[in-house]
């Protein structure tokens, strides 16, 4: 009874790696399989060609599981970068702030300098 509680989760540590897995644990790549049993029929999951029923340390994961979590973890990094970009913006606009302020004393400047030239003349 403990072994299968133990390859139970074993199987449910593996199937903890967010998103849709490349790869189980011992290195093989997964594979896509439509299930046929009543339960589950039609299906999609991923699993490890190494594992079996008997063998449950292999990766199994259903693949909607997956997706969802993907879709969840896009919808972070949208959030994140809407927020940067949003920073970047602010960013932008005080830099170029800056730059006509820069620019509006550079002219002061270039008119100082006209000045003190027609005076030297």
């Amino acid at each position: 009874m403990s072994s299968v509680n133990s390859s139970s989760t074993s199987r449910d540590q593996l199937a903890k790696q967010r998103g849709i897995p490349t790869r189980c644990n011992c290195g093989e790549a997964v594979s896509r399989f439509t299930s046929k049993i009543v339960k589950n029929p039609g299906r999609l999951f991923h699993c490890c060609p190494m594992g079996s029923q008997k063998d449950k340390t292999h990766l199994f994961k259903w693949t909607d599981k997956s997706v969802v979590e993907e879709i969840e973890d896009f919808q972070d990094l949208f959030d994140m970068l809407l927020i940067d970009n949003s920073e970047f913006q602010k960013s932008v606009r005080a830099g170029e702030a800056m730059m006509k302020c820069h620019e509006s004393r550079i002219e002061e400047m270039e008119d100082v300098i006209a000045h003190c030239e027609e005076k030297t003349s």
